[in-house]
């Protein structure tokens, strides 16, 4: 006879056996914590049997169901998905059989909302809709009757939509089936299995999960009903997998679990039994003691005391663990980007590794922010893709239960390999990193979550200067890059870029704000310039040169080639920018950068170029710079604007305006915007101011001619930056035709000048020492002014006007100027109109005005012409010039004017006491006599106080000379030297006004005599004339050249001096009247003296009596 133990073995193993024959799917039952060995060695002691009888049970799993009071439900459900047929048909099955409470529990907590009943999908499971179980307790026919009523729909249509419900029902049941029978061991734990592993066993169910329904076949297939098919579904042709926990367990609890996770946490606890109609019908004992467990012919009952739910996609399995949040976030499913899967919800047998939250935590704010950014996909992608294997071997999934632990390797998504092995602990490890959790089952794969990205050792995220820029919040601008294709000349990957390149980015914040204000901000929204394409030409040098679109120079602008880093920023620096223009000869736009200076800090680094100290072109660095490649990027406060042409440019600088009043009284305000590769520079106002007299002629419209010249001679044809310019002289050429000099001088404090060339034309100062047009003080640069850019070049602000030497000012223009005509009209009815015109003057002339062998005239014997003259140019000007004091017209109106047109003579002395020849050296009494002082700008004269300067009145009397006194207000009052009144007297002194300067006088070529013959005072002028030629050097700059003259303007008209009879011969009267009044007071003092003393005497001699007996002698 068999002892018990041998019989154990034997039933067991027939059982096992029968189980294999009967199942119908390709897979096997795993087997991580069940074996047949394993039962077979056990002994009797070992299994927890109360009895040693065996009978023969002749139910099946659908009458066992029937026969529970507890699962009516369940039996129901079975029926409405045709599920009946298939579990009377199997062979041997495990039926996880929730209880009606647990039906009811689930279904109140994925009851769907009512008021989405029109929205796609709105099913529970696909299955369960907003009337809950109640409405699959009914007959499907009342039910599909009572859809077309209310819908309206056709049977057909209604019939499909309910067949789709009953499959995605099947599909729920089938999750809760095996396809074999589990035996009792598989339940309760044993003394032999203490390790979790051995506790949680792996089992397959009959669910080949499929994203959709499949297409019924055009006629019902022969044979029995519908059964479950292997090699179908998403997993590979296997089916879904499920864990059971074993009762007497930490992890089972008591009764065991069904659906735990791989630590065994969850999942549905085995009913207590409560419902069954008999007890005790176990073959075994160790049956009985699993109360919510039947085993019947076919197989198993098992009730559980909840739903178990389908394990849901990859999709949903990422979205709904707390340990992938981040990933979550930043992957997107609707389409996920290349080398991903199409889907994470439909794509067959995946393995994911998904890193968790903090595997993240190695990638910086940077990197992250081009993740979670709206461009950050192709990085999701590439991340991902090296964690993504889209099957393990032949289409399998990687359950960590059909691993090795010899390392596999598995190629991911990327292309890449990863290494992956399962230790005999159980323990997954990928890359040599151990998982933190392992096989979250889904419908279409497994998901194991690790600690640690998985990425190869040369990975790098943001591998182009266009992703950096996405991760810093400045996608707008680079994706404007896009627009106008430059994204992979400036921006692209890395390995592809050979140039190194300085981009300075404006936020995103800044762009959105220039969005709110579009209608007042002064720089347009770039967006609206995308519309042309770049031209490809304009960046190749080819001729001719082709601009680019807007859109794109605006862009350029914002790129310097080459990497600026923070210690090579300094003050003042222009940056050639990627910009190119044919409006600058096809020459880089420069970017000016401003630094501003800090206390205690000798330059700019990592650390504080982002605190607001560093401006490139008006907007400021934000936060640190960031290395890309080769490149390195800056961002910027707000949109760089390109320069504005020159007038827009001159116009924000009030100090400019009269420079562009100036233009536009020319009319060349198109050819200065439009000028290409052009230096303008432009005087300031008061530089023009200093002009006086000069300015106003040249705003006339007789001054047109002469204006255009002086602006075109400010305009140098080509780009010259203040950096540019070396020490030492350079000779420009100017729009103008002629040159000028700028010259940088020596010194750390070096400044930039500029003057005319000592040569022009036939003008030319003879010892190359003086300027062309005669002013000895050079224009000076203003340093604070310097380098403001233009479209077609820069602009460069000068302290004084640089006048061109060909322009000819004399004293006719410069009285046109004034706008005073009666001093003109008055010179002209004199015979003195040479003097305006400028012009030696002939014979007859010189003797209408009796000035006739005083002044050289045009046919004098030796009757050179200067130097200063040519043919097409300015005729006719030489020594000497002439100042003029130029009354007002309204001076004029105060004085007889019928009495001097009535008297000529009286009127030629009225004049010449009003002009000072260049000859009449100023005289000072306070200051020793010295060679001229240059005049103050635009001043034909050297004023200072107690000035003395000769007339032409001064070789007819002694009252020509002119002396000017300053009043304390950096104003002068001119009056006639030695003239004697009471100070009130009209004609005494006048004030004097604004004047203007004529253009120079050379000397005559070497060997002329000086036509200055005039005779001058020498008394009381301290100059000794014993030598002509010193005197004649005295006379003139450097020996060169001598003031053009000029007019100055005075309030009151200088009337000649006559002194009165009393003037002349009063002295000598009042003398010689004295001397006879002293003469008669002696005479008469004398004659009183002796008249006294005689008188005197006799009174003494009469008061005398001899006494009595003196004898007279």
């Amino acid at each position: 006879m068999w002892s018990p133990t041998l019989l154990i073995s034997v039933l067991l193993a027939a059982r096992e056996g029968l189980s294999s024959q009967l199942a119908f799917g390709v897979d096997t039952p795993a087997r991580s914590s069940y074996d047949s060995k394993t039962i077979s060695n056990q002994t009797v002691k070992d299994l927890p049997v109360q009895g040693d009888d065996m009978s023969t049970n002749a139910e099946t799993l659908v009458s066992a169901l029937s026969s529970s009071s507890q699962h009516t439900i369940f039996i129901h459900l079975l029926q409405r998905s045709k599920s009946i047929p298939m579990l009377a048909h199997i062979g041997n099955a495990t039926v996880f059989a929730p209880t009606d409470q647990a039906w009811t529990d689930w279904a109140d907590r994925h009851h769907p909302d009512r008021s989405l009943d029109g929205e796609h999908n709105n099913l529970a499971g696909g299955w369960l809709g907003h009337e809950g179980l109640d409405e699959w307790m009914r007959d499907e026919e009342d039910i599909l009757r009572m859809r077309i009523a209310q819908s309206g729909m056709a049977e057909e249509e209604e019939r499909r939509s309910l067949d789709n419900q009953n499959w995605a029902l099947r599909q729920h049941l089938l999750y809760h089936i095996l396809n074999y029978t589990l035996p009792p061991l598989s339940f309760i734990v044993s003394s032999s299995s203490p390790s979790t592993r051995k506790n949680i066993s792996i089992q397959t169910t009959l669910l080949y999960p499929q994203a959709q329904e499949p297409i019924p076949p055009p006629t019902p297939e022969p044979g029995p009903p519908w059964l479950p098919r292997g090699g179908e579904g998403l997993l590979g042709g296997h089916g879904q997998r499920i864990r059971l926990a074993k009762g007497g367990s930490e992890e089972g609890r008591q009764r065991g679990k069904v659906g735990v996770d791989w630590e065994g946490n969850g999942g549905a606890v085995i009913w207590d039994g409560t419902g069954w109609e008999e007890r005790g019908n176990g073959t075994l004992d160790v049956e009985n003691r699993i109360a919510g467990a039947k085993w019947v012919r076919n197989g198993v009952v098992v009730g559980i005391e909840a739903v178990l739910d389908m394990p849901v996609s990859i999709e949903e399995a990422i979205k709904s663990h707390p340990s992938l949040t981040y990933l979550s976030h930043i992957l997107p499913f609707d389409s996920p980007p290349s080398p991903l899967p199409s889907s994470f919800a439909t794509t067959p047998h995946l393995t994911v590794f998904a890193p968790s939250d903090e595997a993240f935590s190695v990638l910086d704010d940077i990197e992250k922010g081009y993740l979670e950014g709206p461009y950050g996909e192709e990085g999701v992608g590439r991340i991902v893709a090296e964690s993504v294997t889209l099957g393990v071997g032949k289409n399998c999934v990687g359950w960590s239960d059909t691993l090795s632990s010899k390392a596999l390797g598995f190629e991911t998504a990327s292309g890449d390999e990863l290494e992956v092995m399962v230790p005999a602990d159980g323990r997954l490890v990928v890359n040599g990193t151990e998982a933190e959790i392992i096989d979250i089952y889904a419908s279409n794969g497994v998901v194991h979550i690790m600690p640690n990205l998985l990425l190869p050792p040369n990975f790098t995220l943001l591998n182009s200067a266009e992703k950096m820029l996405l991760s810093l919040n400045a996608t707008r601008f680079a994706s404007l890059l896009r627009s106008a294709n430059l994204s992979n000349t400036y921006i692209g990957e890395d390995k592809k870029q050979t140039e190194a390149y300085t981009i300075l980015a404006p936020t995103d914040d800044v762009l959105d704000q220039m969005d709110k204000w579009r209608g007042t901000y002064r720089v347009p929204i770039p967006e609206v310039w995308a519309t042309p394409e770049a031209d490809s030409t304009a960046l190749t040098g080819l001729e001719p040169f082709v601009d680019v679109s807007p859109l794109a120079a605006l862009l350029q602008y914002h790129i310097i080639p080459g990497r600026l880093l923070p210690e090579d920023i300094k003050d003042g620096m222009l940056l050639g920018t990627e910009l190119r223009t044919s409006a600058l000869g096809g020459e880089r736009q420069r970017l000016r950068v401003d630094v501003t200076e800090t206390l205690g800090r000798d330059r700019i680094d990592w650390e504080t170029v982002g605190e607001g100290e560093v401006r490139f072109g008006g907007a400021t660095v934000l936060g640190k710079p960031v290395k890309s490649g080769k490149s390195i990027i800056y961002l910027i406060s707000s949109l760089l604007s390109t320069p504005d042409d020159v007038l827009q440019t001159a116009v924000s600088d009030l100090q400019l305006s009269t420079f562009i009043a100036a233009v536009y009284a020319a009319q060349l305000e198109k050819a200065v915007k439009h000028t290409p590769a052009t230096t303008y520079f432009m005087p300031r106002n008061r530089a023009f101011n200093q002009l006086g007299l000069t300015m106003k002629y040249l705003l006339l419209p007789e001054g047109k001619d002469d204006l255009r010249k002086v602006i075109k001679y400010h305009a140098v044809n080509e780009v010259v930056y203040s950096s540019d310019i070396d020490v030492g002289k350079k000779i420009h050429k100017t729009l103008e035709g002629g040159e000028i000099i700028v010259e940088r001088t020596k010194g750390k404090n070096s400044s930039v000048l500029l003057r005319s060339p000592v040569r022009w034309g036939d003008h030319d100062s003879g010892d190359n020492s003086l300027p062309a047009n005669g002013e000895l003080r050079p224009a000076r640069v203003v340093s604070d002014e310097e380098d403001a850019l233009t479209n077609t070049g820069v602009i460069q602000t000068i302290d004084s006007v640089v006048m061109p030497a060909d322009v000819e000012i004399t004293l006719a223009k410069l009285l046109r100027g004034s706008k005073q005509s009666t001093m003109m009209e008055l010179m002209l009815r004199a015979g003195l109109g040479w003097i305006l015109e400028g012009r030696e003057p002939s014979g007859e002339e010189l003797q209408k005005v009796q000035l006739d062998g005083k002044i050289a005239t045009r046919d004098h014997e030796d009757g050179q012409q200067p130097e200063r003259g040519n043919e097409g140019g300015v005729k006719g000007l030489a020594l000497p010039s002439y100042t003029l004091l130029c009354p007002s017209d309204k001076a004029f109106s105060r004085l007889n004017i019928t009495h001097y047109l009535s008297e000529p003579e009286a009127l030629l002395k009225l004049l010449k006491l009003h002009i000072v020849p260049s000859t009449s050296q100023p005289f000072n009494a306070r200051q020793p006599a010295s060679t001229t002082a240059q005049p103050r700008d635009g001043l034909p004269l050297s004023l200072d106080d107690d000035s003395v300067y000769s007339t032409l009145l001064s070789s007819e009397s002694k009252f020509g000379d002119v002396a000017f006194r300053a009043t304390g207000d950096n104003s002068f009052i001119v009056g006639i030297r030695g003239a004697r009144g009471s100070g009130s007297r009209e004609g005494e002194s006048a004030r004097v006004g604004q004047g203007g300067r004529g253009s120079v006088r050379w000397r005559k070529a070497s060997g002329s005599q000086s036509t200055v013959t005039i005779e001058k005072k020498k008394k009381d002028k301290g100059i000794d004339h014993s030598d002509d030629e010193e005197e004649e050097k005295k006379l003139l700059w450097n020996g060169g050249m001598t003031l053009g003259g000029g007019v100055l303007m005075i309030d009151s008209v200088l009337i000649p001096y006559q002194p009165s009879w009393f003037s002349r011969w009063g002295w000598l009267v009042l003398t010689l009247s004295g001397i006879g009044v002293i003469l008669l007071i002696t005479v008469i003092s004398v004659v009183w003296w002796y008249m006294t003393r005689e008188k005197k005497e006799e009174e003494d001699g009469a008061r005398y009596e001899p006494l009595e007996g003196e004898d007279d002698e």
